[in-house]
Order: C-alpha cells, then sequence, then structure tokens
C-alpha cells in the first residue's frame, strides 16, 4: 500500500479543516513509498525516528511539528537540527505526515474526545466543532479532581500536577480543552467553574492571573499528556480502515516526574 493512501482517507474528512490553509501536510518524504507498518506518535523526535529504523517502518503521522519551528528566520541551532533531521529521514527513506487540524476534534477517536475519554469524568456530549467539552456536575474539590487526573494520565509520563487556586473549592462543571487550545476566558464564559489546562495553553501573567482574582481553579497538565491519547486512539482507527497494515502508537517518553526531596531544617538568611 502507498502512503498517499492512508493520507487520501485522512484528507477526505473534516469538513472543519480549512484545506487552503492547514497544518496536514506531508512534511518530508513521498508519498508514493510503498509501507506495510506505521507509526503514530505526539511527535517524531529522533527517538521515535530511531524506532522507525529499528523496526523497518518508513511512516510516521505526527500530531505536531517534529521540526520545531517554521520560519525563513531560524536561531542556527534549530537550523541545523532541522537539517540533521531531515538527513537521517532520508537515509532511512522516511516520511513524515502532520495530522493536526483534522484529529484535534475527529469525532470520538480524536484528541478532545479520546482526552475526555481517559478522564474518566462524566461528560456532556460535545457539539460542533469545538475544541472545549464540560462535565455535568462532578462535586468533586479540585485536590480530588487533580488526584483522578493523576490516576488517569500515568502512562502519559506525567506523576505530578500543577493547582492553582484553593484546592478545597469544590468543582460542578469541569471545562476541558484540546491542546493548548485551553483558553480561560472561553470556558469560564461557557460555564465552566473551574479548568483543565495545558501548560502551552495558558500564560501566567494573563490567564492565570485572571482567574486567581476571579476564584477559578485550574489544574495545569503538559500539553502532550492530553493530546498523546488522541494520537494512540489513531491507531485502533487507522486499522479498522487499513487491516492490512501494522499500526503502532510509539509514546514520547518525557513528561513530569515527581522528585521529593527532604528539607531538615528550613533556611534562613539575615541581611
Amino acid at each position: 500500500m502507498a502512503i498517499r493512501d492512508i493520507i487520501d482517507l485522512l484528507e477526505s474528512q473534516g469538513e472543519w479543516v480549512n484545506r487552503s490553509c492547514t497544518r496536514d501536510r506531508i512534511l518530508f518524504g513521498d508519498d508514493q513509498t510503498e509501507i506495510s507498518k506505521v507509526i503514530t506518535c505526539w511527535v517524531a523526535t529522533n527517538k521515535v525516528i530511531q524506532y522507525a529504523i529499528e523496526h523497518d517502518i518508513h511512516f510516521i503521522i505526527s500530531h505536531e511539528n517534529p521540526f520545531y519551528l517554521a520560519s525563513t528566520t531560524l536561531p542556527t541551532l534549530i537550523y541545523k537540527a532541522q537539517k540533521e533531521k531531515e538527513a537521517l529521514l532520508k537515509e532511512n527513506n522516511i516520511t513524515i505526515y502532520r495530522c493536526h487540524d483534522l484529529w484535534d476534534v475527529y469525532p470520538e477517536y480524536g484528541i478532545r474526545d479520546s482526552w475526555a475519554n481517559k478522564l474518566d469524568l462524566d461528560f456532556e456530549e460535545s457539539h460542533d466543532h469545538s475544541y472545549y467539552r464540560y462535565t455535568h456536575d462532578i462535586n468533586m474539590t479540585v485536590e480530588e479532581c487533580a488526584q483522578h487526573i493523576i490516576n488517569k494520565i500515568k502512562p502519559y509520563h506525567q506523576q505530578g500536577i500543577e493547582i492553582i487556586g484553593d484546592k478545597t473549592q469544590i468543582i460542578h462543571r469541569l471545562g476541558i480543552g484540546t491542546g493548548a487550545c485551553t483558553d480561560v476566558f472561553e470556558m469560564y464564559e461557557e460555564g465552566a467553574d473551574a479548568c483543565l489546562v495545558s501548560d502551552d495553553g495558558v500564560s501566567n501573567w494573563i490567564g492565570v492571573q485572571w482567574a486567581v482574582d476571579h476564584d477559578i481553579p485550574l489544574i495545569v497538565i503538559n500539553h502532550m499528556t492530553c493530546e498523546a491519547p488522541g494520537m494512540e486512539h489513531m491507531v485502533e482507527y487507522l486499522s479498522k480502515q487499513f487491516p492490512e497494515v501494522t499500526f503502532t502508537f510509539v509514546s514520547n517518553d518525557y513528561g513530569i516526574y515527581l522528585s521529593l526531596i527532604h528539607i531538615s531544617e528550613p533556611t534562613r538568611r539575615s541581611y
């Protein structure tokens, strides 16, 4: 089977995608390459590419851009890293396709719905092509909700979580977003009284300050953590469409880990 067959199926769907200006493109390689195995991942790091090389896989579907930054004015270190990655891909005949705009809100299997399902909370039905989902009344404290989330996301290399606000405050309608699309203002205006946001989707000097001033607790997770379930779920979807091809989700093995440091005495300084 040619890579183009898989891309054509993906690109034949998604009325929400603006095909005249989209992130969903081949970033490197040849769409006519014949393949029998495919990797899906959040981002095609060098480790993911090395996995492909070791397992004779020549097609990678990456949700994020593995080339760091798209610009004609690049820091020299980024430009050099791009060229090194391209050389590695060329040497091993590997094609990378970015599937982002389609998969963010693809029903059931995509990023938004897979994230909501992974959290195992009582969510309202998704609607339209919104990046957001909202729970029914979960009646949990912020701390209880954060602990519940931690237990669900451990497979994605996140063992810790950040709480901003009163951890004893009761959450009724939790809002969650898709990847970096976690705008606290939009979720608040749609009735959320607490928000699960990504570290790339909120700014400390704007959203966080406003949320603190308005008693809206924030639970902060890593960007990758909330999108990896959707790329993992893509394996199930594509396997049904192309049963003759082997699809494998390769997890990015970095995240947030707990580091416990015992301090016997508080540090005091006199000036």
